[in-house]
């Protein structure tokens, strides 16, 4: 590797030290909890890794080194209304609310109440000391940092201060949707956040998650969110997970996802990807056992010089399960989109069923899209499928909605809504479904 690139991260690398000592100094007593010490070796794991370039095949089309150029500073005490929070709320969905001011838990704006019966939600701090939840919460930070190599997994760990457990009991069916709002409120300079997220769905339970990641009105800024969800769903049961991302025009956002399925268990995904200056998702699967369903459903609509970026991998380790997944973006102006997408089907998994799709609309000569969907089977009795479109709108079918009143304005944004739709018509909360609808429409009337 040139010594450049090692000299660059090695100056990134001390910059997120010398964050990560300051915070460290305000924990005061509490420097020898047993989550702050995971922080402190997860910061320490840092020092032997290198953050990717565009020689990595993972990240070919993506560059991170706009991320890494600002000198960031920690998450900043803003003073939010509720009136502020307002247009973040999604009406008709009775739900658990839970907001983070630049990665800050604010109570204050949250909506906790009364939890329902078999749901626990509280701080990964929190949740280590309980006897109840120490074992497997432990299990799963140890196996987050377990040969993980991602410097921004790591990055996560470190200075996910306010960092949750989620746990749903076995035979539980929790009916309100748990939603996370996340705000960036930038100033003047820099802000890095962390949010690391634990979910346990124990056998034949049943929640959904809402994310929402925003930028607060007027604000302006330069900012990077780094996200991590990890979900484990026992035997038979049911997650159902929306990510509906409208990040600020100066925002970085690395999120990552990774899911553990048992027998008979179904994952669902649904992310809508509106903004950003430079967006990575990473969203991993494995299915441990037979029976067990995933859905990937993904939106993005890109303008400007947004980058944003979807790589998926699923793991078909065991037989007659089944995956759908279907991602549409449309990109237009200077924007890049990138999708790469990796079905694995190893040896014994026979009987699997697994569909891929990535269709993208290309409105703009100076717009890029980059999409790889691939597949891997070492199996032999399965049904697999994989494919990749990139085009332009019909002009026939512009035409006929002209022909029939609507001016060429209104004819094009009719028809890209109406490509976008058939993803957003797989959310099974009605509310999410129409609140995303909002922010796709807010997007086409973005300058």
């Amino acid at each position: 590797m040139p010594t450049v690139v090692q000299d660059r991260y090695a100056e990134v690398k001390a910059r997120f030290q010398q964050l990560f000592e300051a915070q460290h100094i305000q924990l005061n007593g509490q420097a020898s909890h047993p989550y702050h010490q995971f922080r402190k070796e997860a910061m320490k794991r840092l020092e032997n890794l290198d953050f990717p370039t565009r020689r990595d095949e993972e990240w070919k089309y993506t560059s991170v080194n706009r991320v890494l150029q600002p000198e960031y500073q920690l998450e900043t005490a803003v003073e939010v209304s509720a009136a502020q929070l307002k247009p973040f709320l999604i009406e008709e969905m009775d739900a658990i609310r839970l907001v983070f001011i630049n990665g800050a838990f604010r109570e204050e704006l949250s909506d906790i109440g009364k939890m329902p019966p078999g749901l626990t939600v509280m701080g990964l701090a929190n949740a280590l000391a309980d006897g109840r939840y120490q074992e497997v919460v432990q299990r799963q930070l140890d196996s987050l940092m377990e040969n993980q190599n991602d410097p921004f997994m790591v990055l996560n760990a470190a200075f996910a201060r306010h960092g949750l457990f989620i746990h749903v009991e076995k035979n539980t069916v929790v009916e309100k949707p748990v939603y996370l709002i996340h705000l960036a409120a930038p100033g003047d300079a820099p802000t890095y956040s962390s949010y690391l997220n634990i979910a346990v769905a124990e056998q034949s339970s049943e929640v959904s998650f809402v994310e929402g990641l925003f930028e607060l009105p007027g604000a302006e800024g330069t900012y990077f969110n780094n996200l991590v969800n990890r979900f484990r769903l026992k035997a038979n049961a049911h997650i159902h997970h929306y990510r509906l991302q409208q990040e600020g025009r100066e925002g970085f956002l690395i999120s990552n996802a990774d899911v553990e399925q048992d027998g008979d268990s179904t994952f669902s995904s649904y992310a809508v990807d509106l903004g950003g200056r430079l967006v990575r998702n990473n969203l991993v699967t494995t299915l441990n056992n037979q029976g067990t369903g995933t859905n990937f459903y993904g939106v993005y609509f890109a303008k400007g010089e947004q980058h944003i970026d979807n790589h998926t991998f699923i793991d078909h380790a065991q037989p007659h399960c089944v995956s759908n997944e279907l991602y549409k973006g449309i990109l237009t102006d200077k924007a890049h989109g990138v999708f790469n997408g990796k079905v694995l089907v190893r040896r014994d998994a026979q009987k699997t069923n697994a569909f891929q799709q990535n269709s993208s609309l290309v409105l703009s000569d100076k717009a890029q899209m980059d999409s790889k969907p691939q597949l891997e089977i070492f199996a032999d009795d399965v049904r697999c499928s994989h494919g990749a479109t990139i085009g332009q709108l019909d002009e026939t079918a512009v035409f006929y909605l002209r022909s029939r009143g609507l001016s060429d304005d209104q004819a094009r944004a009719m028809l890209q809504q109406a490509f976008l739709e058939e993803v957003i018509e797989f959310m099974k909360l009605e509310p999410v479904k129409g609140f995303a609808e909002e922010l796709i429409l807010a997007k086409f009337r973005q300058d």
